[in-house]
């Protein structure tokens, strides 16, 4: 009788111990579901206040439409201001579109984050994320007004080549394109803040993605027309 008794014990120890853990992953796994909603609630929250808020790209597309008019009868320092101008709003420009691009996680697909920007330690929870987010990187202008810049200080007689000034008339072209693009979502920001469910929001998400690809797309190819 005893030996049955301890036979007895030596099975049900074990099947408490993994029935314990069992309930202890269960309960981790529930913590971190609630972890992960209320995140993703707040990453929500961040897009759709960065996306109504938004950022205007307006004035950098008229500083290169003013840059894009110059000719030699305007004075250099005039120039150089607009440069310096150009510079400081297109770094704001891309600060603000990787940020918007950041906060684009989608927790539908996967819940984790597995893409990872090299460069600058992003983190992206889908490949398309990753892909434009590298596009908006690509078309960033400060480091070709930069690069303008310095050109155009180095030159003699002190001109924008003509090619460039083409160049930059369509990159502003492109970059009004852009705002209009992001503003015209600005009423659909306001309905998911107010009704719009998880889902609905990831799909707002990708498609602004999308709808953002084709003009990072085009400012390269303008930037690529550029030869110092």
């Amino acid at each position: 009788m005893i030996k049955r008794y301890w036979i007895f014990i030596a099975i049900l120890i074990p099947i408490l111990v993994i029935v314990y853990y069992e309930h202890r992953l269960n309960e981790a796994k529930a913590n971190e579901d609630v972890l992960m909603e209320l995140y993703q609630s707040k990453n929500n929250s961040g897009y759709i206040t960065l996306l109504k808020d938004g950022h205007s790209f307006k004035p950098l597309a008229q500083t290169l439409e003013e840059l894009s008019q110059v000719t030699n009868q305007v004075p250099p320092a005039k120039v150089q201001k607009l440069l310096d101008q150009a510079k400081v709003q297109a770094k704001d420009a891309t600060q603000y579109l990787t940020t918007l691009i950041e906060f684009s996680d989608n927790y539908i697909s996967t819940s984790k984050p597995r893409y990872m920007i090299e460069y600058d330690h992003s983190v992206m929870t889908s490949a398309k994320q990753k892909e434009v987010y590298q596009l908006a990187y690509g078309s960033g202008l400060y480091g070709l007004m930069y690069g303008i810049s310095h050109h155009y200080w180095k030159d003699k007689p002190k001109l924008i080549p003509q090619a460039t000034q083409t160049a930059l008339a369509s990159i502003a072209k492109e970059l009004r394109a852009l705002d209009k693009t992001l503003a015209s979502y600005k009423t659909s920001t306001d309905h998911q803040l107010q009704w719009g469910d998880e889902r609905s929001m990831e799909q707002l998400k990708s498609i602004i993605l999308n709808e953002m690809r084709p003009h990072f797309e085009k400012i390269v190819e303008f930037k690529d027309e550029i030869n110092f």
